[in-house]
């Protein structure tokens, strides 16, 4: 069994934890805030990169295991697609205001794939 999908959604979202990690640091440096508290600007990246790395892991090993035991091609894509405007407009709605429909979207979509991704394992493994 080789992996054909999954790969592709993990070096995309390699990139993208990379990209919202960036800024950070610099931005430690300019407030001279090397741990937490006190600058909005900094928690809400700090957060929002924190975010990405508490579910995306997670929802790409999903991914990763329902492509082992199987599972369509479409299905994958379609849910690695979602997953990453999930984890976009998360991020984005996250630094624009903290709160909103965005991160809600996000939210809520990001939790749906993951949830999809194991009953899509199960069905495969169970019949």
């Amino acid at each position: 069994m080789t992996f054909e999908i999954t790969p592709i959604f993990v070096a995309i979202f390699l990139v993208f934890g990379i990209a919202i990690a960036f800024p950070i640091g610099p931005l430690r440096g300019k407030v001279d805030i090397h741990f937490w508290g006190g600058e909005p600007r900094l928690d809400r990246l700090v957060r929002g990169h924190g975010n990405f790395i508490e579910y995306v892991p997670f929802a790409l090993l999903g991914m990763a295991t329902a492509e082992l035991v199987g599972t369509s091609a479409d299905f994958l894509i379609g849910a690695g697609t979602i997953l990453l405007v999930a984890r976009v407009l998360h991020y984005f709605g996250l630094q624009v205001s903290g709160v909103g429909p965005a991160r809600l979207i996000g939210t809520v979509a990001t939790m749906l794939v993951t949830l999809s991704l194991a009953c899509a394992i199960l069905w495969r493994v169970i019949t």
